[in-house]
Formats: structure tokens, C-alpha cells, sequence
């Protein structure tokens, strides 16, 4: 007997909460925490913010319980073969995220660092799947991001490499140098073990109708190139040598698009520059 009124009362709070999401136009499908994720990123995208909040708020009160275990149970990330193992650690986190992200969009900043700090504090192991680039990120370092855009006011965007060099070309010729290195430095750390790839790949540069085959290896060329202006226009004459040689060195055959219709070739730039230096710096 208690048994029936038991689930009869879970019937009735479930069909008054269905009844409440359905006047707020929101479908909660089957449940599941991917897909209550994957509602809350289409929502994020259509600046539904009250969408977001009800999908991201619905997927942590289910499964943050799961989510805690599972980070419990880890000591680092689990490689990608595991990962989907991990979907309530994965989705609640990504939840949080892109509540921070869509409070960040509504200039609410103290929240917005709330909930950042909830996954980096509780669920630090913790990636997302990005089905179009087919690779895993880390929620955290996103998070961690996104805490940094509030303090220095950077944009990572969609975080592509084309969108953190354009980025850092614009932030160089603002002068904005702390930006530059900000752009820069998250261009190379996400992408620089592929454009090392694609350097390898190479004995020349690539020809014009296959140089955008190798964006990784163009666009981490063409950042230490931007760096190294940066630190020059700080006068910081050996910060701007070494960007200039490892460039040189490591990204040779990086070719950079101009918009006015071809490519030019960081590297050679790059020995101009250090000739410029010896030249005119000969102590430095």
C-alpha cells in the first residue's frame, strides 16, 4: 500500500514538473543527461537563457550524485577510449560550463565565476565530446578560460586556431600585449603537437592549393611570429629572439594567409627580424 501511494505521488510531481516545463516551451526528451546537454548547448547557441537555465539545472540535479563518484574513481583523464564511461562526470560538468558561459553573456560575472569554480574544484577530470572536431576537451581548462576572459576582458570564441591568431593580430595591433601572449599561448598549447605533425609531414613548404590543408602548422607558426612583434614592441629583445628561432626552427615551412589574395612565409620574415636585432641590438 505505501508502495502505490509512493509511486503515485512521484506521479503526480512528475506530471506537475512536465506540465511546468511544457508551459515554458521546454522538452525534456528521454532524460538522459546528453541530451539534456545537448539541449542546453542548442539553447546557449539561440540565447534562450532561460531554456539554459531549466536544461542545465534539470541535468545537475539528476546526475551530480553520479558525476562526484565517478570523478572519485579517477586519478586523471581517462584516455579517450574510456571517456564516454564517464558521461555524468562529462555532462554535469559541461552543464555548469555553459551556465557560466550564458551568465557570463548576461554580465553577470560573480555567478558566472561560481559556477566555473564548481567544476574545477568537484569536477577537475572531467571532458567534454566535440563530435565535429571528433575530439575530447577539458571542462576545467575551459573554465579556467573563462575565469581569465572575466579578469583580462579576451575572448577565446570558438576556440580554432584561426580564431585565436586573428585574435591575437588584432590584440598586436591595439597594442595590447598581455592579450597577444593570452591568444598566442592558448593557440600553441591546444594545437602545436598537430602542427608539429604537419611539419613533419613536410621537405617543402606546401603548395598554395594545399596550404590551408595545414592550418595546426600555419596558424602556431604564424603566432610565435605575432609573439615575437609583441615582445618587440615591448623591447623585450630575447623573449622576441627566441619566438623568432623557435618559429625558425620548429614551424619552418608555416605559411600565413593575407586576406589581399596569397601566402607569406613566417620563418623568412622571422630571419629578418633577428637580423634586425643583431643589427641594431648587438648587446642584447
Amino acid at each position: 500500500m505505501k508502495s502505490t501511494i509512493c509511486m503515485l505521488l512521484c506521479a503526480v510531481i512528475l506530471t506537475g514538473f512536465h506540465l511546468e516545463a511544457a508551459d515554458e516551451g521546454i522538452d525534456f526528451g528521454d532524460m538522459k543527461s546528453v541530451t539534456l546537454t545537448t539541449k542546453a548547448w542548442n539553447a546557449l547557441e539561440e540565447k534562450d537563457w532561460k531554456s539554459v537555465e531549466i536544461y542545465t539545472d534539470k541535468c545537475i540535479t539528476l546526475y551530480s550524485k553520479e558525476a562526484s563518484k565517478q570523478q572519485q574513481t579517477l586519478s586523471d583523464f581517462p584516455v579517450s577510449d574510456s571517456a564516454f564511461t564517464y558521461w555524468a562526470l562529462n555532462d554535469v560538468a559541461t552543464c555548469h560550463f555553459i551556465a557560466a558561459k550564458a551568465l557570463n553573456e548576461q554580465g553577470n560575472p560573480d555567478e558566472t565565476r561560481k559556477s566555473c569554480e564548481e567544476v574545477i574544484n568537484q569536477y577537475s577530470f572531467s571532458q567534454c565530446w566535440d563530435p565535429s572536431q571528433k575530439i575530447f576537451w577539458k571542462v576545467a581548462d575551459a573554465c579556467k578560460d573563462l575565469i581569465t576572459s572575466l579578469e583580462s576582458g579576451v575572448d577565446f570564441g570558438d576556440y580554432t586556431s584561426e580564431t585565436f591568431t586573428r585574435k591575437a593580430w588584432e590584440a598586436l595591433d591595439a597594442n595590447q600585449i598581455s592579450h597577444v601572449v593570452i591568444y598566442t599561448e592558448k593557440c600553441m598549447s591546444l594545437y602545436e603537437n598537430e602542427a608539429i605533425k604537419q611539419q613533419a609531414s613536410l621537405s617543402s613548404y606546401a603548395p598554395k592549393e594545399h596550404a590551408f590543408d595545414y592550418w595546426a602548422l600555419n596558424d602556431v607558426g604564424t603566432c610565435y611570429f605575432i609573439l615575437g612583434e609583441a615582445y618587440l614592441k615591448n623591447q623585450e629583445w630575447e623573449k622576441a629572439k627566441n619566438c623568432y628561432q623557435k618559429l625558425i626552427d620548429e614551424y619552418g615551412y608555416s605559411q600565413c594567409w593575407d586576406p589581399k589574395g596569397w601566402f607569406w612565409k613566417p620563418a623568412v620574415a622571422a630571419r629578418g627580424k633577428l637580423n634586425k636585432i643583431a643589427a641594431e641590438h648587438p648587446d642584447n
